[in-house]
């Protein structure tokens, strides 16, 4: 009985001073880190569900032939890695809630990270162009379609955020290290700075600005055509071009009201002073990941009947294009 006892008390004074070690915020808060590993759990089956099936329709689908719809395929692709590395594994984390975490680890998932981040806003960026140049410029839209060059536009956005994190993940400019306060591997506040200045600028700023003048083009093409818009019919391809412009501007849209708060606070707080914002503003950017493939259903036709038909199984074994040989008189969404 006097061993229990002991031992009993023993285990006691192992919890306490293991209370007492911890100096985080979250240390007494364990309500609200199960809490959190609830919502990115959901997030995570949600986004890689959405995101998947969006791949596959467009797979098995005659959406395969659209220009467009390559290029959110691989938005919706990059969408389903995040969901599923990245929020599985800051779900480990938060259920976890260890402040002992291996550098090389977090180096590989800041890393992983960042790249897919930075993948996501290159394709908006890409789409953009796309949509741009099918409103404004249809000759170059139908060059910049052909097979060739559309491969090294998806080769351009899959491997140009890579120039920028690599060094970070190999520690050769910048570094990533585990931040205790927010539970995330982030930038190390101790290493060169020039690297995360680079990779926010490149990777945010440039192309946030590059898809605004895009999309305020195409405006601008709308309105000087609003006359003539009257006569187009709702079926016509300079009808169909604008409503699609649309679509990809919300989604746009949502992915900079995402990531927006996150970049602020982020930029305003390097000493992680307001864990709690970074916190919040990082799980608002995860939510919102998972809305495009809303977007697509709500706000186009084409995609609707693409989702009913893959979800009843019945899938377009063998899509046929509808009109020409090129990309860019594939068929339109």
């Amino acid at each position: 009985m006097s061993i229990q006892t002991s031992n009993m008390g023993q285990r006691e004074s192992i919890v306490v001073n293991s209370s007492i070690g911890c100096k985080e915020w979250w240390c007494d808060k364990q309500p609200s880190l199960i809490a959190m590993e609830a919502i990115v759990i959901i997030l995570c089956f949600i986004g890689c569900l959405g995101n998947l099936i969006t791949v596959l329709t467009i797979i098995f689908s005659s959406l395969r032939y659209s220009v467009n719809c390559i290029l959110v395929g691989s938005l919706s692709f990059a969408g389903f890695l995040y969901c599923s590395l990245i929020l599985s594994l800051q779900a480990v984390i938060f259920h976890r809630h260890s402040t002992n975490i291996s550098q090389e680890f977090c180096s590989a998932a800041g890393g992983i990270r960042y790249t897919l981040t930075g993948e996501i806003m290159v394709t908006l960026a890409a789409i953009a162009l796309y949509r741009f140049l099918n409103v404004v410029y249809i000759n170059t839209y139908r060059y910049m379609s052909e097979t060739r060059q559309l491969v090294i536009t998806l080769v351009i956005c899959w491997l140009l955020p890579m120039v920028f994190t690599i060094p970070p993940t190999f520690r050769i400019w910048g570094a990533f290290h585990f931040q205790p306060s927010i539970l995330s591997c982030t930038f190390d506040k101790s290493a060169d700075q020039s690297n995360r200045v680079v990779m926010v600028t490149a990777g945010f700023i440039v192309p946030c600005l590059f898809i605004v003048y895009c999309y305020v083009r195409i405006g601008c093409k709308a309105y000087k055509s609003f006359k003539r818009m009257s006569r187009w019919g709702s079926t016509t391809p300079q009808a169909r071009a604008l409503r699609l412009s649309a679509m990809m501007l919300c989604i746009f849209v949502i992915f900079f009201i995402g990531t927006f708060p996150y970049f602020v606070v982020n930029v305003m707080d390097k000493e992680f002073k307001y864990p709690v914002h970074h916190i919040w503003t990082t799980m608002f950017a995860w939510l919102l990941y998972c809305c495009n493939p809303i977007v697509y259903t709500l706000m186009d036709t084409n995609f609707r009947n693409a989702y009913r038909r893959f979800l009843m199984g019945d899938c377009e074994k063998n899509p046929v294009r509808r009109s020409g040989s090129s990309m860019s008189r594939a068929v339109s969404v």
